[in-house]
């Protein structure tokens, strides 16, 4: 295994994991006796994680997940007890700007909260198991969930959005299946297979056609459709000149499994 840390003083405890097994890199946050909390250090660990994962030829998608009790309740309140304001601290934190081209999947046990649903949300496919539980209670404590508030009302509807943004109230695996923050809900035991086989389903695909496709998705989304239709001809063109779709369309012809490489 991998184990990725800013430094072996500030993660002497392994609080944050990278492994890479195959095409799949696994980020795990591994604090249960605080419930997965992240301090400034957690995050920097898993910005730098996710940048890492994106670098390596290897990598075709990614699993964050937790241990223990929780994917994560949130950042460790206790860091801001003496603060006097609060600003991004690194530029590669995920709610900070972050882009990942390679796909991301939310394996989600347990506590999903605050800041955990906002690593959740950084995240393009999200499955839990029915223990988990999701919710934004900075409103309790008067601070903002802000990379949630701006990306839960177009991922989940206005109305399901604000109800958890402005109650502060939890919301179960059921309810976060129905409103569609999830995909998936599986027993315990099976999170982490069900997850493990999402991402290997996509390691599987063409490497460059998949990071186009989340870029088109991503971008298409904020864009007027002419423009859209501009970047969509613009990646097929490159999708089509690519070593992949030549391997891609052989092995269609030729009726076996394509072989991308790394």
């Amino acid at each position: 295994m991998q184990t990725f840390r800013q430094s072996s003083e500030e993660l002497a405890m392994d609080e944050v994991t990278y492994e890479v097994d195959g095409h799949v890199a696994t980020i795990t946050l591994n604090r249960p006796d605080k419930l997965n909390a992240m301090t400034d250090e957690m995050y920097q660990a898993i910005g730098a994680a996710l940048l890492a994962s994106d670098a390596d030829p290897a990598v075709r998608c990614t699993i964050v997940t937790g241990t223990g009790r929780a994917f994560t309740s949130g950042h460790d309140l206790g860091e801001f007890a003496d603060r006097t304001a609060w600003m991004p601290w690194r530029p590669e934190r995920f709610d900070v700007g972050l882009e990942t081209a390679k796909p991301t999947i939310a394996a989600i046990q347990g506590y999903c909260l605050a800041g955990g649903l906002e690593l959740a949300l950084f995240c393009d496919i999200r499955v839990c198991d029915n223990t988990a539980q999701f919710g934004c209670p900075e409103v309790r404590w008067a601070i903002l969930h802000g990379y949630g508030a701006l990306r839960l009302p177009g991922l989940i509807g206005s109305s399901d959005a604000m109800r958890l943004l402005l109650t502060g109230s939890f919301i179960d695996a059921a309810e976060a299946l129905r409103v569609g923050l999830v995909s998936e809900m599986t027993a315990p035991e099976d999170l982490q297979s069900t997850a493990r086989g999402i991402a290997d389903q996509i390691a599987a695909n063409g490497p460059a056609a998949i990071r186009m496709t989340k870029e088109l998705a991503l971008r298409g989304r904020e864009m007027s459709l002419p423009d859209g239709l501009r970047l969509y001809q613009e990646y097929t063109r490159s999708a089509f000149a690519s070593p992949d779709a030549k391997e891609g369309l052989r092995a269609f012809a030729e009726r076996r499994d394509p072989n991308y490489g790394n």
